[in-house]
């Protein structure tokens, strides 16, 4: 089970921060001293020692650096490895792929790429995997880039909460980002991505045409990256295992491609990595930067980076984790070491969403460190951590965007998993990360919210439990008022006042602050940080029975995050007890749910309006439950300030020379997820060749 966190656990040493000796590490037979060439260096690691740029001992060089192997990091790495340039990857965590093998493969980009092509045309994909129809009409795809520049750059947007989501994007960076859609769609395709039917328009990615495919790979007898093949059992078991290929079960991609189809960030994630290796990319994994080193801090090329040796461990055996694929591995354990860039650093480190105080710049209540980001497990607890943001500001990078945290519903939310503090992913057992997170969760549908009461750290209810989990609409294909468009999609207007003028605004807002009231001060909140503190769902046997709940193991365990009790105050005093980061009694909980019971009977709800929008059931027969109900901070919108061509620029507006940065990391665009990053890795790999030629 999880332990009790001290009085300030953001001071607490984590565990993999531990490094291994120099003498250990020999010990077992590992080169502590790979030399320089095994990341393609023509010197070895002493030479390169000895040669020394601006006074500093370099331990390895390579032409391109490239911080993070995720959704811009990969893409990036390739690019510029297509172009002769000698790259190391190098990641804080233990397999490559970031958040982006967590993810569902998602991939909206737009302007007539090739797949909308190929959809608009009838044409299925090379391999003949694709069996089913176009999803969409040719009208409903078919654009250009300067229709889709104006689309994300379209002030008269708004979603039902009446936040503008493309007002404040960048005009240079989206124009370079719509140029270079059919590039990166292309170039993606071209190492092994293999994509489905175009099916909607993912969250912030334009509203008036369709532009979202998901990578897929099939099932077969192996595992075979070139063949397009995957085994059911490293595509994952549904409702049983994950695996290392795939931390995340692969949902089934039969409506999108055809039978045998699979889909989600392995079949993306795994391909790039593939090629990645394939085409000679070098990764040093286990490997934090803490640090870019600049000829002067203010001024001058940037020269290479500082990182720190960064390994995991299982919890339960001790094991040192391992990536899936080892080729192309560069194994250095040495606490730190500099690298040197002979060309340019790339940071794509992801976002600040696992950082409480950066986070906290844009939303002070989210300061909770009991919430985390998503991925948590899978990244460990140095991922998504704004170290590359950090980073690139103490050499004087610029940032971007930083009030775009506020205009996506995916940025923060209370996702329907309980009893994992991992709320966001439904990892299953198989993956090496698992025991971290020990359960895969309770997951719920929102109706099933209608079987519990949720409580705040002294266990008093907040808001109505119906709409806890619920989260407000984007404005998408195909439009229309319920995601705040006055329009169909095919008609909607770009840049007209009506879309967004007060009337329409009163006939469409539909916010629901129910994250708000979750992360408010109560009781328990003490000074200086005012934390919030964990939440509660409140069940007890009739709701298993009555909803069909499976709270076997792996879906809880004795992780601190779910708790049983024969009475409502022995339920209290184990999550006090053993929950690691309830800091306070749970002393209002037995009140609490005696009052909610003499609701039900009246059949009423005064204090949140339950009654009228589901039944409600008493909570009465033993034994009773508790489990973690975590919002998430998903997406990160924010970070450093880059051009067109995925340059750094400083608080003057000039050009970093030698650094480039996208994805998550970087900032002025609010586009959720894949379709952002990837195409900010690709523009910063062409960038990079080109500023080597």
């Amino acid at each position: 089970m999880a332990r009790k966190r001290d009085s300030k656990p953001e001071q607490k040493k984590l565990e993999s921060e531990k490094s291994v000796s120099r003498r250990n590490f020999l010990k077992h037979g590992a080169v502590a001293g790979v030399s320089a060439a095994a990341v393609g260096s023509s010197v070895g690691e002493a030479a390169a020692q000895e040669a020394g740029v601006n006074g500093i001992k370099w331990d390895y060089e390579a032409d391109v650096i490239v911080i993070g192997s995720g959704a811009s990091g990969m893409p990036c790495a390739i690019r510029a490895r297509d172009a002769g340039l000698r790259v190391l990857v190098i990641d804080q965590n233990f397999d490559v792929g970031g958040k982006m093998l967590h993810s569902g493969a998602q991939v909206a980009l737009g302007g007539g790429d090739p797949v909308q092509l190929r959809d608009i045309a009838g044409q299925g994909d090379k391999e003949g995997f694709i069996k089913i129809a176009p999803l969409h009409k040719p009208q409903d795809m078919t654009e250009d880039t300067d229709f889709l520049f104006k689309d994300i750059t379209d002030w008269s947007v708004l979603d039902v909460a009446g936040q503008a989501p493309y007002r404040h994007n960048e005009r240079e960076l989206h124009r370079a980002w719509a140029d270079n859609c059919y590039g990166t769609r292309q170039f993606l395709m071209d190492n092994y991505v293999r994509f489905s039917r175009i099916h909607g328009t993912h969250p912030t990615s334009g509203i008036s045409r369709a532009r979202r495919a998901t990578a897929f790979l099939m099932l077969g007898d192996k595992t075979d990256i070139k063949a397009g093949t995957v085994t059911r059992q490293d595509a994952g078991i549904p409702g049983k295992s994950s695996s290392h290929f795939a931390p995340r079960i692969m949902g089934d991609g039969s409506k999108r491609v055809g039978p045998g189809a699979v889909w989600n960030g392995a079949a993306l994630t795994r391909c790039l990595e593939f090629s990645a290796r394939e085409k000679g990319v070098k990764f040093m994994l286990n490997r934090r930067m803490t640090e870019i080193i600049r000829e002067k801090q203010f001024s001058g090329r940037v020269l290479g980076v500082k990182a720190s040796y960064t390994p995991r461990f299982n919890p339960d055996t001790g094991a040192h984790l391992e990536s899936l694929s080892q080729n192309g591995n560069v194994d250095e354990r040495r606490d730190t070491i500099t690298i040197r860039a002979k060309v340019a650093v790339m940071i794509g480190s992801g976002g600040h969403g696992a950082n409480p105080q950066f986070r906290s710049m844009f939303y002070p209540a989210f300061n909770e460190p009991a919430f985390v980001s998503s991925a948590w497990a899978l990244l460990g607890p140095l991922g998504q951590d704004a170290s590359g943001i950090i980073a690139g500001m103490r050499i004087g990078a610029n940032l971007s965007g930083m009030q775009q945290n506020l205009s996506a519903n995916a940025t923060y939310h209370i996702p329907t998993r309980l009893a994992t503090r991992d709320s966001y992913t439904d990892m299953h057992p198989g993956h090496p990360t698992f025991p971290f997170r020990r359960s895969t969760g309770i997951t719920l549908g929102t109706s099933s919210y209608e079987h519990l009461i949720a409580v705040n750290q002294v266990g008093k209810r907040f808001y109505n439990e119906m709409d806890l989990a619920k989260r407000r609409d984007t404005p998408v294909w195909p439009g229309g008022p319920r995601v705040g468009a006055p329009k169909h999609s095919l008609q909607h207007v770009q840049c007209d006042w009506r879309n967004c003028s007060p009337n329409w605004v009163k006939q469409m807002y539909n916010y629901s602050p129910a994250l708000d009231a979750a992360m408010a001060m109560n009781e328990g909140s003490q000074a200086p940080h005012y934390y919030s503190g964990p939440l509660w769902a409140i069940f007890d046997s009739d709701t298993i029975e009555r909803d069909g709940w499976d709270i076997k193991p792996p879906f809880t365990a004795d992780n601190g995050y779910f708790f049983s009790a024969d009475t409502i105050e022995g339920l209290a005093k184990k999550i006090y007890a053993r929950h690691e980061f309830q800091r306070v009694p749970l002393k209002d909980l037995k009140e609490t749910v005696s009052k909610w019971n003499a609701y039900v009977d009246e059949g009423s709800d005064p204090d949140f309006g339950r009654g009228k929008d589901a039944p409600m059931h008493r909570i009465d027969k033993p034994p009773f439950y508790a489990a973690a109900i975590c919002p998430v901070w998903h997406d990160s919108y924010g970070g450093l300030r880059i051009n067109g061509k995925a340059q750094v620029v400083d608080m003057d507006g000039a050009v970093i020379p030698g650094l480039y940065c996208g994805g998550e990391a970087s900032g002025g665009g609010q586009q959720h997820g894949l379709g952002r990053a990837l195409v900010h890795g690709y523009i910063a790999g062409t960038s990079i060749a080109q500023e080597r030629a």
